[in-house]
Parts: C-alpha cells; structure tokens; sequence
C-alpha cells in the first residue's frame, strides 16, 4: 500500500475515534440519573415529618388525676406524669419557665444558663438537681392538676403542659412557685391561660416579677455565690 494511502487511512481512523467518543459522552450526559443515586433531601423528609405531627388542640384539656412518675431524668420544668388508667406515662415540659439542667446532655443550653445566672456551668447542674428534688417533693405530697393541648416540644417526645398544684392557699401554677423558690428562668413557649383568664404577655410579666423577687431575696439558684 503506498505511504500517502496509509496516512490516509490512519487520519480516517482517528476522526471516527473521535466522533464515537463525543457521541459517547453526550450520550452518557443526557441519560437520566438512576433513582437509587438520587439523594433523600432533607427538605422532603421535612415535610412528610411535620404533615405527620399532629395540630396543637384548640382548648385544654384537664387531668385531674394526674400523678408523677419517679424519673431520673425528671427536672424541674420537665415531668414524667401519669395522667390517668386510660393514658400511658408521657412527659410533660411546662409553658413559660425554663429550670436548670441536671445532666450535659445538653452543653449549649447549661452554657446559655450559665451566662444568664452568672454562675459555672456545674452549679447550674446542683441547681438544676435542687429544683427537680423541689418539684418531686411538692408533687409527690400534693394532688395537681395537668393541662395540655398536646403541643409537642420539637425534636423530643414530650408535650408542653401546665400544672397547677394544690396548696394551702388555693391552687397555684408550678411555674409560680418555680419562679417565687429561684428555680428557673422565665424562657421557653408561652401560651394564654386557660378560661382566658390572663394572656400569655401579662402572665409572662407577672413571672418575670416574681424571679426579679426572687433574685433579690438570693433564693434558690440566685443563692450561688
């Protein structure tokens, strides 16, 4: 064969080489993504999540029964309660006051409480363990009673509730007597009272009243040097 058809042909060659590799990748960029490589995005996984948690109710619903539930992982705002024969024991978080910690399960919360109450982050710890010995004991002599609307605490499996507790002189919320012993912080999710008997803003001031009483009588977790 002479040497000018030889060049010839290897060129010929190496042009359809060139054109089946092109083909060949525009055929590979526009060939759909198997489903299985498709990533589960969060935002998907979100919605299915909170289509599925149900509406807080509209109105309270009262147990007059309800009992605590001896529980080491209970605090002072957050209870195991019993509420009744017809109810498995579910926890309860109060509305409106946030208690100290009692483990580190938690790090950037005891951080943030121990900034707001000026003290380290082990003595929010022994004030937290005082508070949850403080609501165990009250509620473990008294009857109370429990009002929730099932208002789930996001990303825990507990709802938020109010606990008004029997005492000498009439019934009295948890969180009064919370904030009257310098045992939390006003913080957290508010809500109007129940019988619209006060809003959540004038309760709220009301409770912020208290802790500035308490705080300048040094009770409870402002006892800290």
């Amino acid at each position: 064969m002479p040497f000018r058809e030889t060049l010839l042909n290897i060129a010929i060659t190496g042009v359809l080489v060139l054109i089946i590799t092109l083909v060949a990748i525009l055929l590979k960029e526009s060939r759909p993504v198997p489903v299985a490589a498709i990533p589960v995005g969060k935002a998907a996984t979100t919605a299915v999540a909170e289509s599925s948690t149900p509406a807080p109710k509209a109105e309270f619903e009262v147990f007059t029964k309800a009992r605590l539930v001896p529980s080491k992982n209970n605090e002072g705002d957050t209870l195991r309660i019993k509420l009744d024969d017809q109810h498995d024991e579910t926890v309860f978080t109060l509305y409106f006051v946030d208690a100290p910690e009692i483990t580190l399960t938690h790090p950037q919360l005891v951080q943030d409480q121990a900034r707001y109450f000026q003290i380290s982050q082990d003595a929010v710890l022994k004030a937290g363990a005082e508070a949850a010995s403080y609501v165990t004991n009250l509620l473990k002599d008294r009857t109370f009673t429990l009002l929730t609307r099932w208002e789930p605490v996001p990303d825990r499996s507990r709802y938020y509730a109010l606990v008004m507790v029997d005492t000498d002189k009439g019934k009295v919320y948890l969180a009064d007597l919370l904030m009257q012993k310098g045992h939390a912080r006003l913080a957290g999710l508010s809500c109007d009272l129940p019988g619209g008997v006060q809003g959540a803003a004038d309760y709220g001031r009301y409770l912020l009243d208290l802790g500035k009483a308490a705080r300048g009588a040094k009770t409870g977790v402002w006892s800290t040097p």
